[in-house]
């Protein structure tokens, strides 16, 4: 006869080792934003979103068929609609590991060590850079309003 008493506490244990990886990939996000902050004035943020997978048009009628994906983004947080796509990811059910597709290049991020190589390595990625750097150098909206005068 099969132990659902064990296989139960076996889902409870996994349960608690899911909930600190992914606490654990936050905190790697956290302190990735927060050094960013200090290097960029703030004018940098790293963000985990969810998109709309583009696809034909009868699949944006047809709710069934409409896919999400995930996706690491960076905004200019003083600058409304500023977000842009760095690279897709995705977290494992148990948190660990997660994966940084950067174009196609794909990145397995079996722990924080691996997560934290991983974002270095989207970071020193000349297109994301270029993404960065114009998103530091977006005017801020009241700079917007003096430059035009």
């Amino acid at each position: 006869m099969v132990n659902f008493v064990e296989a139960f506490k076996t889902g409870l244990n996994s349960a608690e080792l899911a909930e600190k990886n992914r606490n654990e990939i936050n905190s790697v996000f956290s302190e990735l934003n927060q050094q960013l902050k200090e290097v960029t004035d703030g004018k940098i943020l790293i963000s985990r979103s969810k998109f709309q997978e583009r696809g034909n048009l009868s699949s944006m009628f047809n709710m069934e068929n409409i896919k999400y994906y995930s996706a690491i983004t960076a905004e200019n947080p003083f600058v409304r609609n500023s977000e842009k796509e760095l690279a897709r990811w995705s977290l494992d059910r148990n948190g660990y590991p997660c994966k940084i597709v950067l174009g196609s290049e794909t990145m397995y991020c079996q722990d924080k060590k691996g997560l934290e190589n991983g974002l270095a390595m989207l970071l020193r990625d000349p297109i994301v850079g270029e993404t960065l750097r114009g998103l530091q150098n977006l005017p801020l909206p009241e700079q917007a309003g003096t430059e035009a005068t």
